[in-house]
């Protein structure tokens, strides 16, 4: 009697469990993604100065500005890569009022650029989409601070 109670109880269960999981499918649709991805777009706060940059600390964010870069040889020596001729590039958002976010903070390996994006977006009006930090820093008490972005996705701005 206990045997067949725990598997009538277990049939129960499992039946339960299938059910759930055939009722919620996943969706193989690109166009319910991308919309998706569109919608949520939509409801970000945008920052277009140093206020907004601010007040939007820590937040993801879309970020208004004009892209530039600055690029430069490095010593072959602080690379670490014997021989190295290529080229750091680093980019930033300057923002309405002339506030410079970062892409990435400068201590960070991402925050190097390619020529193919600075060739995009050099000095063009671009929307950067990530979470913002305002005045950063690398560690406690150090001297060296930046605001930048955590980009996620970088597009030519669309009024």
């Amino acid at each position: 009697m206990l045997l067949r109670s725990v598997a009538i109880a277990s049939s129960v269960t499992v039946s339960i469990i299938l059910g759930i999981f055939v009722e919620i499918q996943p969706s193989t649709s690109q166009l319910s993604q991308v919309n998706n991805q569109e919608v949520l777009e939509s409801k970000l706060e945008i920052v277009k100065n140093r206020d907004d940059l601010i007040r939007l600390n820590g937040q993801r964010v879309k970020l208004i500005g004009r892209y530039t870069s600055r690029s430069w040889k490095p010593n072959p020596e602080s690379t670490g890569i014997p021989g190295f001729q290529g080229l750091y590039i680093k980019s930033q958002v300057v923002l309405e009022d002339e506030t410079k976010v970062s892409i990435y903070p400068s201590w960070n390996k991402q925050s190097l650029r390619s020529p193919d994006e600075v060739e995009k977006y050099n000095n063009q009006i671009v929307e950067a989409i990530g979470v913002v930090e305002f005045d950063a820093a690398p560690f406690p008490n150090s001297s060296t601070r930046e605001s930048f972005i955590n980009l996620t996705q970088l597009n030519l701005y669309k009024q």
